[in-house]
């Protein structure tokens, strides 16, 4: 798999911009000074200038956790609570705020590092406001600001909990698509020697049939067949068939082109569907596919130490049934059999 590409923004860094423009709303509205904006300002640019360089340069790429969610995070919160420190006033949007950035963190986090950091947010958050009231004596503004910590303390775990049940059903829906397509993948595979099963070539040859009526691009079939595959198995045993076949379908895999399509048509009997291609092409083809097959040795579970290939060549005839060619092919086929075998026949036109 290609790697995931790690956005030079980051939503993060994204948040604590939109948290120090928010910040700015605070100012033109005179409950922050413009040197707590200004200063604050400054310390968000700086964190996105390093992690944009950070990104930008691929030196995420030597850390464990190319995204670096935990340390932009952090970041992200120290900015947030080091400003409600010094502002009370700011505590308002603290809230949100610190709740979207834990949003990103869900699904990159472990669920230990999230409990670590929410117990480390809510901790300094309570710090905060024990230390303020010390200072301040405010008893209304105490009560006002625990209970802000209180609604905080309770949605946090909450979301927290949420959005790993998402994580979750998230890769529950990953494993069973996985498991759809491999079961997809099976159903039109024969388990032998990983080629298209015989209900797979019905399709593509009605594709194949579709296409030429369409467009008037001939196709052409062969009828692959195993000579005295029956005998190898019954002086050899059937694991020695069987690995002649997933041999064979190796081979043949390998020599057809990629426009090509191949299956195993039942028992020792395979089809070749060649598009865009007449008789003439196909015999070559063909051909060529009975060569390879001939060089391949046998001699360590075979006698005779080589297989050999009679195969049976018909070209699509405009407007025939599927029914018709395969019959055609299966002709050619007989007759390369009753010619001696290890041989291409055809039907003409």
């Amino acid at each position: 798999m290609q790697p995931v590409r790690i956005p030079q923004i980051s939503p993060i860094s994204l948040i604590s911009l939109l948290y120090a423009v928010s910040l700015y709303i605070f100012y033109r509205q005179g409950f922050i000074s413009g040197l707590t904006f200004t200063g604050v300002a400054a310390i968000v640019v700086a964190v996105v200038v390093l992690f944009y360089c950070v990104f930008r340069f691929g030196w995420n790429q030597r850390f464990h956790e190319p995204s670096l969610m935990l340390p932009q995070l952090v970041a992200s919160l120290l900015i947030m609570l080091g400003v409600a420190y010094v502002e009370r006033s700011t505590q308002i949007a603290l809230v949100p705020f610190m709740l979207i950035a834990f949003s990103f963190g869900i699904f990159r986090l472990s669920t230990a590092s999230l409990i670590l950091l929410s117990l480390g947010c809510l901790g300094a958050y309570l710090g905060i406001i024990v230390v303020r009231a010390q200072v301040e004596a405010h008893d209304f503004g105490f009560r006002a600001d625990l209970a802000q910590w209180f609604v905080l303390a309770l949605t946090l775990p909450g979301m927290i909990i949420v959005g790993k049940q998402i994580q979750n059903m998230r890769q529950l829906l990953r494993a069973t698509r996985y498991q759809l397509e491999h079961y997809e993948e099976k159903s039109v595979r024969d388990e032998l020697t990983g080629l298209y099963n015989r209900r797979q070539l019905q399709a593509e040859l009605e594709q194949a049939k579709l296409h030429a009526d369409g467009n008037g691009i001939p196709f052409t079939i062969c009828l692959i067949d195993i000579d005295r595959f029956k005998e190898i198995n019954d002086n050899n045993g059937h694991l020695v068939g069987d690995t002649i076949l997933k041999e064979f379908a190796r081979v043949a895999r390998e020599s057809i082109r990629d426009t090509d399509i191949l299956g195993r048509y039942g028992g020792d009997e395979f089809m070749q569907i060649l598009p865009d291609t007449d008789v003439k092409g196909a015999v070559m083809h063909a051909e060529r596919l009975r060569v390879y097959a001939h060089f391949l040795d046998f001699q360590k579970i075979l006698a005779q130490k080589h297989i050999s290939l009679s195969i049976g060549v018909a070209q699509y005839r405009p407007g025939e049934k599927i029914t018709d060619l395969i019959s055609r092919a299966d002709s050619a086929l007989y007759q390369a059999k009753q010619l001696g075998r290890n041989r291409v026949e055809w039907i003409n036109d």
